[in-house]
């Protein structure tokens, strides 16, 4: 259960960085349109890892919930 949460928050924090490195690092336009060259393209990719990642967290921790809510009580009197 970590496992799968630190996995997906690793490509989420991963995605960002992608993203934001270009401009931190320098390799970034500084001046005009900040899509220039393979920016566009590295940006793309970036935010499909970012929704997967959003959605591999949403679709995992829906299966852990619903799995903790249909478990039975262990002391529960009938």
């Amino acid at each position: 259960m970590k496992l799968g949460t630190w996995l997906m928050v690793v490509a989420l924090l991963g995605g960002m960085w992608v993203i934001v490195a270009p401009y931190i690092i320098g390799y970034g336009p500084k001046h005009g349109n900040p899509w220039a060259g393979g920016i566009v393209g590295v940006d793309v990719l970036a935010a499909l890892v970012i929704v997967a990642a959003l959605a591999g967290l949403a679709g995992f921790w829906r299966a852990v919930l619903h799995e903790l809510g249909t478990k039975s009580e262990p002391f529960a009197e009938d």
